[in-house]
Protein backbone atom coordinates (compact mmCIF):
# COMPACT_ATOMS: atom_id res chain seq x y z
CA UNK A 1 0.00 0.00 0.00
CA UNK A 2 2.82 2.37 0.88
CA UNK A 3 4.62 1.43 -2.33
CA UNK A 4 1.48 2.07 -4.37
CA UNK A 5 0.99 5.43 -2.65
CA UNK A 6 4.58 6.40 -3.38
CA UNK A 7 4.10 5.49 -7.05
CA UNK A 8 0.97 7.63 -7.22
CA UNK A 9 2.82 10.55 -5.61
CA UNK A 10 5.69 10.26 -8.06
CA UNK A 11 3.31 10.13 -11.02
CA UNK A 12 1.41 13.17 -9.68
CA UNK A 13 4.64 15.06 -9.16
CA UNK A 14 5.78 14.35 -12.68
CA UNK A 15 2.36 15.30 -13.95
CA UNK A 16 2.45 18.63 -12.11
CA UNK A 17 5.96 19.33 -13.31
CA UNK A 18 4.89 18.44 -16.82
CA UNK A 19 1.89 20.77 -16.62
CA UNK A 20 4.05 23.62 -15.34
CA UNK A 21 6.56 22.95 -18.07
CA UNK A 22 3.82 22.80 -20.71
CA UNK A 23 2.40 26.10 -19.49
CA UNK A 24 5.85 27.59 -19.48
CA UNK A 25 6.38 26.42 -23.05
CA UNK A 26 2.97 27.81 -24.07
CA UNK A 27 3.65 31.14 -22.40
CA UNK A 28 7.08 31.29 -23.92
CA UNK A 29 5.60 30.44 -27.32
CA UNK A 30 2.89 33.09 -26.91
CA UNK A 31 5.38 35.76 -25.90
CA UNK A 32 7.64 34.87 -28.84
CA UNK A 33 4.68 35.17 -31.20
CA UNK A 34 3.69 38.49 -29.63
CA UNK A 35 7.22 39.87 -29.95
CA UNK A 36 7.42 38.82 -33.59
CA UNK A 37 3.98 40.28 -34.28
CA UNK A 38 4.92 43.58 -32.61
CA UNK A 39 8.04 43.85 -34.78
CA UNK A 40 5.98 43.24 -37.91
CA UNK A 41 3.28 45.71 -36.80
CA UNK A 42 5.93 48.41 -36.39
CA UNK A 43 6.63 47.95 -40.11
CA UNK A 44 2.89 47.93 -40.98
CA UNK A 45 3.27 44.31 -42.10
CA UNK A 46 -0.21 42.73 -42.44
CA UNK A 47 1.12 39.35 -41.24
CA UNK A 48 1.24 40.80 -37.71
CA UNK A 49 -2.51 40.31 -37.13
CA UNK A 50 -2.39 36.55 -37.58
CA UNK A 51 0.50 36.25 -35.15
CA UNK A 52 -1.28 38.43 -32.58
CA UNK A 53 -4.31 36.14 -32.89
CA UNK A 54 -2.19 33.02 -32.33
CA UNK A 55 -0.64 34.58 -29.23
CA UNK A 56 -4.07 35.66 -28.02
CA UNK A 57 -5.50 32.17 -28.41
CA UNK A 58 -2.60 30.92 -26.29
CA UNK A 59 -4.11 33.14 -23.56
CA UNK A 60 -1.56 35.91 -23.58
CA UNK A 61 -3.52 38.85 -22.04
CA UNK A 62 -1.52 41.55 -23.84
CA UNK A 63 -2.15 39.96 -27.24
CA UNK A 64 -5.91 39.86 -26.62
CA UNK A 65 -5.80 43.48 -25.48
CA UNK A 66 -3.78 44.51 -28.54
CA UNK A 67 -6.37 43.02 -30.90
CA UNK A 68 -9.24 44.62 -28.96
CA UNK A 69 -7.60 48.05 -28.87
CA UNK A 70 -6.79 47.90 -32.60
CA UNK A 71 -10.49 47.32 -33.32
CA UNK A 72 -11.57 50.07 -30.91
CA UNK A 73 -9.22 52.61 -32.50
CA UNK A 74 -9.95 51.72 -36.12
CA UNK A 75 -9.58 54.67 -38.54
CA UNK A 76 -13.20 54.08 -39.59
CA UNK A 77 -14.43 54.29 -36.02
CA UNK A 78 -14.69 51.76 -33.19
CA UNK A 79 -15.52 48.23 -34.39
CA UNK A 80 -17.22 46.83 -31.30
CA UNK A 81 -18.37 43.49 -32.81
CA UNK A 82 -14.73 42.76 -33.63
CA UNK A 83 -13.34 44.20 -30.39
CA UNK A 84 -15.69 42.66 -27.81
CA UNK A 85 -14.58 38.99 -28.08
CA UNK A 86 -10.92 39.93 -27.64
CA UNK A 87 -11.81 42.46 -24.96
CA UNK A 88 -13.76 39.83 -23.03
CA UNK A 89 -10.88 37.33 -23.23
CA UNK A 90 -8.35 39.93 -22.10
CA UNK A 91 -10.61 41.00 -19.23
CA UNK A 92 -11.06 37.39 -18.05
CA UNK A 93 -7.30 36.97 -18.18
CA UNK A 94 -7.01 39.91 -15.78
CA UNK A 95 -5.90 42.71 -18.12
CA UNK A 96 -6.91 45.96 -16.30
CA UNK A 97 -7.26 48.17 -19.37
CA UNK A 98 -9.47 45.56 -21.02
CA UNK A 99 -11.58 45.30 -17.87
CA UNK A 100 -12.02 49.08 -17.83
CA UNK A 101 -13.01 49.22 -21.50
CA UNK A 102 -15.38 46.28 -21.12
CA UNK A 103 -16.99 48.10 -18.21
CA UNK A 104 -17.38 51.17 -20.41
CA UNK A 105 -19.02 49.05 -23.12
CA UNK A 106 -21.59 47.73 -20.62
CA UNK A 107 -22.13 51.19 -19.12
CA UNK A 108 -22.70 52.97 -22.43
CA UNK A 109 -24.22 50.09 -24.42
CA UNK A 110 -21.48 50.11 -27.04
CA UNK A 111 -21.36 46.72 -28.73
CA UNK A 112 -23.04 45.25 -25.65
CA UNK A 113 -26.33 45.79 -23.82
CA UNK A 114 -26.43 48.46 -21.13
CA UNK A 115 -25.93 46.53 -17.90
CA UNK A 116 -24.77 48.90 -15.14
CA UNK A 117 -23.96 46.23 -12.54
CA UNK A 118 -21.74 44.38 -15.03
CA UNK A 119 -19.99 47.65 -15.85
CA UNK A 120 -19.32 48.20 -12.15
CA UNK A 121 -18.05 44.63 -11.79
CA UNK A 122 -15.33 45.21 -14.37
CA UNK A 123 -14.55 48.69 -13.03
CA UNK A 124 -13.96 47.22 -9.59
CA UNK A 125 -11.59 44.58 -10.98
CA UNK A 126 -9.60 47.13 -12.96
CA UNK A 127 -9.66 49.84 -10.28
CA UNK A 128 -8.18 47.42 -7.76
CA UNK A 129 -5.25 47.01 -10.16
CA UNK A 130 -4.75 50.77 -10.32
CA UNK A 131 -6.38 51.42 -13.72
CA UNK A 132 -7.22 55.14 -13.61
CA UNK A 133 -10.08 55.05 -16.16
CA UNK A 134 -11.83 52.42 -14.06
CA UNK A 135 -11.21 54.41 -10.90
CA UNK A 136 -12.66 57.52 -12.52
CA UNK A 137 -15.74 55.68 -13.82
CA UNK A 138 -16.20 53.91 -10.50
CA UNK A 139 -16.22 57.29 -8.76
CA UNK A 140 -19.01 58.43 -11.09
CA UNK A 141 -20.88 55.17 -10.49
CA UNK A 142 -20.80 55.66 -6.71
CA UNK A 143 -21.75 59.31 -7.13
CA UNK A 144 -24.75 58.61 -9.39
CA UNK A 145 -25.77 55.20 -8.02
CA UNK A 146 -25.00 53.44 -11.29
CA UNK A 147 -25.41 49.70 -10.73
CA UNK A 148 -24.90 50.11 -6.97
CA UNK A 149 -26.08 52.23 -4.08
CA UNK A 150 -24.86 55.86 -4.11
CA UNK A 151 -21.96 56.39 -1.74
CA UNK A 152 -20.34 59.88 -1.71
CA UNK A 153 -17.43 58.74 0.46
CA UNK A 154 -16.48 55.90 -1.89
CA UNK A 155 -17.01 58.20 -4.87
CA UNK A 156 -14.54 60.70 -3.43
CA UNK A 157 -12.10 57.90 -2.52
CA UNK A 158 -11.93 56.58 -6.09
CA UNK A 159 -11.94 60.08 -7.55
CA UNK A 160 -8.86 60.98 -5.50
CA UNK A 161 -7.18 57.71 -6.53
CA UNK A 162 -7.74 58.52 -10.23
CA UNK A 163 -6.68 62.15 -9.75
CA UNK A 164 -3.47 60.99 -8.06
CA UNK A 165 -2.69 59.18 -11.34
CA UNK A 166 -3.23 62.47 -13.21
CA UNK A 167 -6.51 61.45 -14.81
CA UNK A 168 -7.57 64.80 -16.37
CA UNK A 169 -11.34 64.41 -15.90
CA UNK A 170 -10.88 63.30 -12.28
CA UNK A 171 -8.62 66.25 -11.56
CA UNK A 172 -11.23 68.61 -13.01
CA UNK A 173 -14.07 67.01 -11.04
CA UNK A 174 -12.03 67.10 -7.85
CA UNK A 175 -11.48 70.82 -8.44
CA UNK A 176 -15.24 71.28 -8.81
CA UNK A 177 -15.79 69.54 -5.47
CA UNK A 178 -13.27 71.82 -3.77
CA UNK A 179 -14.81 74.93 -5.37
CA UNK A 180 -18.35 73.99 -4.30
CA UNK A 181 -17.40 72.83 -0.82
CA UNK A 182 -18.66 74.35 2.38
CA UNK A 183 -16.64 76.43 2.74
CA UNK A 184 -15.20 76.56 -0.80
CA UNK A 185 -11.48 75.87 -1.12
CA UNK A 186 -10.50 77.81 -4.23
CA UNK A 187 -6.79 77.28 -3.65
CA UNK A 188 -7.21 73.49 -3.77
CA UNK A 189 -9.60 73.85 -6.71
CA UNK A 190 -7.09 75.95 -8.62
CA UNK A 191 -4.36 73.37 -8.01
CA UNK A 192 -6.52 70.56 -9.39
CA UNK A 193 -7.74 72.62 -12.34
CA UNK A 194 -4.21 73.68 -13.25
CA UNK A 195 -3.08 70.06 -13.26
CA UNK A 196 -6.07 68.98 -15.37
CA UNK A 197 -5.60 71.94 -17.74
CA UNK A 198 -1.97 70.98 -18.27
CA UNK A 199 -3.18 67.54 -19.40
CA UNK A 200 -5.57 69.13 -21.91
CA UNK A 201 -8.88 68.98 -20.02
CA UNK A 202 -10.90 71.72 -21.72
CA UNK A 203 -13.30 72.53 -18.85
CA UNK A 204 -10.35 72.89 -16.48
CA UNK A 205 -8.63 75.18 -18.98
CA UNK A 206 -11.78 77.31 -18.98
CA UNK A 207 -11.80 77.50 -15.18
CA UNK A 208 -8.10 78.40 -15.02
CA UNK A 209 -8.68 81.15 -17.58
CA UNK A 210 -11.49 82.51 -15.42
CA UNK A 211 -9.26 82.53 -12.34
CA UNK A 212 -6.58 84.49 -14.21
CA UNK A 213 -9.22 86.84 -15.63
CA UNK A 214 -10.86 87.60 -12.28
CA UNK A 215 -7.69 87.44 -10.18
CA UNK A 216 -9.20 84.89 -7.78
CA UNK A 217 -6.49 82.82 -6.04
CA UNK A 218 -4.27 83.29 -9.08
CA UNK A 219 -2.81 86.76 -9.70
CA UNK A 220 -4.64 88.66 -12.46
CA UNK A 221 -3.00 87.86 -15.80
CA UNK A 222 -4.98 88.80 -18.95
CA UNK A 223 -2.45 87.14 -21.29
CA UNK A 224 -2.60 83.85 -19.35
CA UNK A 225 -6.40 84.10 -19.24
CA UNK A 226 -6.57 84.45 -23.01
CA UNK A 227 -4.05 81.65 -23.59
CA UNK A 228 -5.94 79.11 -21.48
CA UNK A 229 -9.32 80.20 -22.82
CA UNK A 230 -8.04 79.80 -26.39
CA UNK A 231 -6.84 76.25 -25.61
CA UNK A 232 -10.28 75.35 -24.28
CA UNK A 233 -11.95 76.95 -27.30
CA UNK A 234 -9.73 75.05 -29.71
CA UNK A 235 -10.80 71.83 -27.97
CA UNK A 236 -14.38 72.65 -28.96
CA UNK A 237 -15.74 73.89 -25.62
CA UNK A 238 -18.60 76.17 -26.65
CA UNK A 239 -18.54 78.50 -23.62
CA UNK A 240 -14.80 79.02 -24.12
CA UNK A 241 -15.36 79.87 -27.79
CA UNK A 242 -17.80 82.58 -26.71
CA UNK A 243 -15.33 83.97 -24.17
CA UNK A 244 -12.45 83.99 -26.66
CA UNK A 245 -14.70 86.00 -28.95
CA UNK A 246 -15.31 88.50 -26.13
CA UNK A 247 -11.58 88.72 -25.32
CA UNK A 248 -10.77 89.38 -28.98
CA UNK A 249 -13.60 91.91 -29.29
CA UNK A 250 -12.34 93.82 -26.25
CA UNK A 251 -8.62 93.25 -26.76
CA UNK A 252 -8.37 91.55 -23.37
CA UNK A 253 -5.06 89.69 -23.02
CA UNK A 254 -4.49 89.90 -26.76
CA UNK A 255 -4.67 92.28 -29.72
CA UNK A 256 -8.17 93.38 -30.60
CA UNK A 257 -9.38 91.45 -33.65
CA UNK A 258 -13.09 91.60 -34.43
CA UNK A 259 -12.74 89.36 -37.50
CA UNK A 260 -11.40 86.57 -35.28
CA UNK A 261 -14.01 87.40 -32.65
CA UNK A 262 -16.75 86.91 -35.27
CA UNK A 263 -15.31 83.49 -36.11
CA UNK A 264 -15.48 82.33 -32.50
CA UNK A 265 -18.96 83.81 -31.98
CA UNK A 266 -20.17 81.86 -35.01
CA UNK A 267 -18.74 78.61 -33.65
CA UNK A 268 -20.21 79.11 -30.17
CA UNK A 269 -23.57 80.32 -31.52
CA UNK A 270 -23.78 77.20 -33.69
CA UNK A 271 -23.42 75.15 -30.51
CA UNK A 272 -26.31 76.98 -28.89
CA UNK A 273 -24.51 79.44 -26.59
CA UNK A 274 -27.06 82.22 -26.12
CA UNK A 275 -24.50 84.92 -25.28
CA UNK A 276 -22.64 84.17 -28.53
CA UNK A 277 -25.90 84.28 -30.47
CA UNK A 278 -26.61 87.70 -29.02
CA UNK A 279 -23.08 88.91 -29.79
CA UNK A 280 -23.42 87.62 -33.34
CA UNK A 281 -26.66 89.57 -33.63
CA UNK A 282 -24.80 92.72 -32.53
CA UNK A 283 -22.06 92.06 -35.09
CA UNK A 284 -24.58 91.64 -37.93
CA UNK A 285 -26.57 94.69 -36.83
CA UNK A 286 -23.44 96.87 -37.05
CA UNK A 287 -21.53 95.04 -39.80
CA UNK A 288 -18.58 94.24 -37.51
CA UNK A 289 -15.74 91.76 -37.92
CA UNK A 290 -16.05 91.57 -41.68
CA UNK A 291 -19.69 90.46 -41.48
CA UNK A 292 -22.20 92.33 -43.66
CA UNK A 293 -24.68 94.61 -41.96
CA UNK A 294 -27.78 92.46 -42.08
CA UNK A 295 -30.63 93.34 -39.76
CA UNK A 296 -32.66 90.27 -40.72
CA UNK A 297 -29.86 87.93 -39.64
CA UNK A 298 -29.24 90.05 -36.56
CA UNK A 299 -32.89 89.79 -35.55
CA UNK A 300 -32.90 86.02 -36.04
CA UNK A 301 -29.85 85.61 -33.80
CA UNK A 302 -31.38 87.95 -31.20
CA UNK A 303 -34.56 85.85 -31.29
CA UNK A 304 -32.70 82.55 -30.80
CA UNK A 305 -30.79 83.95 -27.84
CA UNK A 306 -33.88 85.64 -26.39
CA UNK A 307 -35.83 82.39 -26.47
CA UNK A 308 -32.99 80.82 -24.47
CA UNK A 309 -33.44 83.47 -21.80
CA UNK A 310 -30.52 85.78 -22.58
CA UNK A 311 -31.53 89.14 -21.10
CA UNK A 312 -29.40 91.32 -23.36
CA UNK A 313 -30.79 89.54 -26.42
CA UNK A 314 -34.33 90.08 -25.17
CA UNK A 315 -33.53 93.77 -24.82
CA UNK A 316 -31.93 93.93 -28.28
CA UNK A 317 -34.87 92.10 -29.82
CA UNK A 318 -37.28 94.50 -28.15
CA UNK A 319 -35.41 97.49 -29.61
CA UNK A 320 -35.25 95.97 -33.10
CA UNK A 321 -39.00 95.23 -33.04
CA UNK A 322 -39.70 98.77 -31.85
CA UNK A 323 -37.61 100.22 -34.70
CA UNK A 324 -38.70 97.71 -37.33
CA UNK A 325 -35.15 96.54 -38.04
CA UNK A 326 -35.00 93.15 -39.73
CA UNK A 327 -38.54 92.29 -38.65
CA UNK A 328 -41.73 94.29 -38.99
CA UNK A 329 -42.23 97.12 -36.53
CA UNK A 330 -44.35 95.83 -33.67
CA UNK A 331 -44.59 97.80 -30.43
CA UNK A 332 -46.51 95.00 -28.73
CA UNK A 333 -43.70 92.50 -29.41
CA UNK A 334 -41.18 95.15 -28.45
CA UNK A 335 -42.89 95.72 -25.12
CA UNK A 336 -43.13 91.97 -24.48
CA UNK A 337 -39.39 91.40 -24.89
CA UNK A 338 -38.40 94.56 -23.06
CA UNK A 339 -40.60 93.56 -20.13
CA UNK A 340 -38.98 90.08 -20.03
CA UNK A 341 -35.52 91.60 -19.95
CA UNK A 342 -36.55 94.22 -17.38
CA UNK A 343 -38.13 91.65 -15.07
CA UNK A 344 -34.94 89.61 -15.40
CA UNK A 345 -32.98 92.59 -14.06
CA UNK A 346 -31.44 94.04 -17.25
CA UNK A 347 -30.89 97.71 -16.43
CA UNK A 348 -31.32 99.16 -19.94
CA UNK A 349 -34.59 97.28 -20.37
CA UNK A 350 -35.78 98.65 -17.03
CA UNK A 351 -34.96 102.13 -18.26
CA UNK A 352 -36.99 101.59 -21.46
CA UNK A 353 -39.92 100.19 -19.52
CA UNK A 354 -39.83 103.40 -17.51
CA UNK A 355 -39.84 105.39 -20.76
CA UNK A 356 -42.75 103.33 -22.14
CA UNK A 357 -44.83 103.98 -19.04
CA UNK A 358 -43.86 107.65 -19.02
CA UNK A 359 -44.90 108.13 -22.67
CA UNK A 360 -47.85 105.71 -22.64
CA UNK A 361 -49.49 104.05 -25.60
CA UNK A 362 -46.50 102.14 -26.97
CA UNK A 363 -47.33 98.45 -27.26
CA UNK A 364 -50.52 98.95 -25.32
CA UNK A 365 -48.62 100.08 -22.23
CA UNK A 366 -50.64 102.72 -20.35
CA UNK A 367 -49.16 105.97 -19.20
CA UNK A 368 -48.37 105.42 -15.55
CA UNK A 369 -45.91 107.80 -13.92
CA UNK A 370 -45.72 105.74 -10.77
CA UNK A 371 -44.67 102.60 -12.68
CA UNK A 372 -42.34 104.70 -14.80
CA UNK A 373 -40.63 105.95 -11.64
CA UNK A 374 -40.44 102.39 -10.29
CA UNK A 375 -38.66 101.11 -13.40
CA UNK A 376 -36.36 104.14 -13.56
CA UNK A 377 -35.53 103.58 -9.90
CA UNK A 378 -34.56 99.94 -10.50
CA UNK A 379 -32.31 100.91 -13.39
CA UNK A 380 -30.80 103.78 -11.40
CA UNK A 381 -29.89 101.41 -8.55
CA UNK A 382 -27.83 99.46 -11.06
CA UNK A 383 -25.84 102.59 -11.87
CA UNK A 384 -27.54 103.70 -15.10
CA UNK A 385 -27.07 107.49 -15.07
CA UNK A 386 -29.81 108.27 -17.61
CA UNK A 387 -32.32 106.45 -15.41
CA UNK A 388 -31.39 108.63 -12.44
CA UNK A 389 -31.80 111.74 -14.60
CA UNK A 390 -35.27 110.66 -15.79
CA UNK A 391 -36.30 109.77 -12.25
CA UNK A 392 -35.15 113.15 -10.96
CA UNK A 393 -37.06 114.92 -13.73
CA UNK A 394 -40.24 113.00 -12.93
CA UNK A 395 -39.90 113.92 -9.28
CA UNK A 396 -39.53 117.57 -10.16
CA UNK A 397 -42.53 117.63 -12.50
CA UNK A 398 -44.88 115.48 -10.49
CA UNK A 399 -43.94 115.88 -6.84
CA UNK A 400 -47.39 115.12 -5.58
CA UNK A 401 -47.46 111.72 -7.34
CA UNK A 402 -44.06 110.59 -6.26
CA UNK A 403 -43.87 111.61 -2.64
CA UNK A 404 -42.14 108.77 -0.82
CA UNK A 405 -40.81 107.03 -3.93
CA UNK A 406 -37.12 106.12 -3.40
Amino acid sequence: MDRFFRIICVISLFGAVGLVYANFRLNSRAEDLFGHASALAAKNDPRATALFEKAALLNLPEANWRLAWTALTSPNGPDYPKALPWLSRAALLGHPKAQAQLGLAFEEGKGAPKVPHRAVHYYLLAAAQGERLAQSRLAKAYEAGLGLAPDPEKALYWLKRAAAKNDPDSLYRLGQIYAKGSPPDLAAAAESWLAAATYGQAEAQYQVARLYELGEVLAPDPAAAFSWMAKAAESGLADAQQEVGVFLDEGFGTERDQAQAAKWFLLAAGQGVAAAQNNLGVYYSQGLGGLPQDWERASQWFLRAALSGNLEAQFNLGITRANGHGLSQDYGEAAKWLRKAAEGGFAKAQFFMGAYHEAGGLGGIPRDYELAAEWYGKAAKQGLPEAQERLSRLRRTAKDIFLGVE
